[in-house]
């Protein structure tokens, strides 16, 4: 779908009105623009709610600045609490009071947005009848180096309790997922979640929520030394990752998600599914030989990319983590 006709889609109806959430910390730097990106999305009424985790750099008077002149801007009260992005993301995503039938997405602090990035996934969560839409992305940094960051791989039916779907800062949710989506992370709570995307990933999917990751990239995915992620590739990246692993980082972020997927998707699958899933579970809190050949069984339902799934139970094998 070209730009022109996302545009003149919504030239002559009601404009979807579609909620962003911006949890930020010191990104003075980058703020205005990211915000400007937002506030000029086009065929969507849109207005923005901002949490920021303590900044010292400015970013709260950038703030303060558009809610005093631009009504579609507002911030929350400084939270109390353990700082982080995931939590400060998912206190957001509880206290943010969306109206009646307003679209809820994610935005970081440093990015930029496609002009037509929420109209366009309007348009695929009503065509396809989808309850979220992710994407792809396109990475830059301050050298002029650009490359498209590849998340739309078919998903497989465990890839959300290794991985979430996508940028959190491309996440758009239908009203009736958020609402669900809200009373879950209110009812399950979210300690010791060290992503908030991943988290909401899986809880959708586990709710078997349909989620479409668009192949289109919608988000200019700034790469830069204060990045808490990044692009997550690379030499470096693979060593960070290995790290975590060895660390029992990562098993406990999997645990995580998979316990929290099997409490909200128990109550809509079959028996079939608990069985699996609590089998997931088990293989996840082992450390033994056995559990660990159980995973590699199963290789392929584990990451969307089967270069990764694989590389992930051949370090279970090893016993890397």
């Amino acid at each position: 779908m070209t730009f022109e006709q996302t545009q003149n889609q919504y030239a002559e109806v009601k404009l979807p009105r579609v909620l962003v959430l911006m949890a930020t910390f010191n990104g003075a730097q980058w703020l205005r623009e990211q915000i400007d990106s937002i506030l000029n999305q086009v065929g969507v009424e849109v207005r923005i709610i901002i949490s920021d985790d303590g900044s010292t750099d400015g970013t709260v008077r950038i703030i303060d600045d558009y809610c005093q002149r631009d009504a579609r801007v507002h911030s929350l009260p400084r939270r109390e609490g353990e700082a982080g992005v995931a939590s400060n993301f998912l206190h957001l995503f509880l206290h943010c009071e969306p109206q009646d039938g307003e679209f809820i997405a994610f935005s970081d602090q440093d990015d930029v947005w496609h002009r037509d990035k929420l109209c366009r996934q309007i348009a695929l969560l009503n065509n396809k009848k989808a309850d979220a839409v992710s994407s792809n992305v396109v990475s830059f940094d301050s050298n002029g180096h650009r490359s498209v960051i590849l998340k739309s791989q078919p998903q497989r039916p465990w890839d959300y309790v290794f991985e979430a779907g996508g940028p959190g800062s491309t996440y758009i949710f239908a009203p009736a997922l958020s609402a669900q989506l809200r009373s879950l992370v209110a009812s399950l709570g979210y300690e010791g979640v060290g992503v908030h995307d991943w988290y909401l990933y899986a809880l959708a999917r586990a709710r078997g929520a349909h989620w479409i990751i668009d192949e289109v990239p919608t988000v200019e995915y700034r790469q830069h030394a204060d990045n808490v992620i990044g692009a997550n590739r690379g030499w470096g990246a693979f060593r960070e990752r290995l790290r975590d692993l060895r660390s029992g980082h990562y098993r406990g972020q999997f645990l995580i998600m998979a316990r929290a997927a099997y409490a909200a998707g128990r109550p809509v699958h079959d028996s079939e599914w608990d069985k699996n899933m609590r089998a997931l579970i088990h293989d996840l809190e082992s450390t033994s030989l056995r559990s660990r050949w159980s995973l590699a069984m199963r290789w392929r339902d584990l990451r969307r990319r089967p270069s990764q799934a694989l590389q992930l139970v051949v370090l279970a094998l090893l016993g890397v983590w």
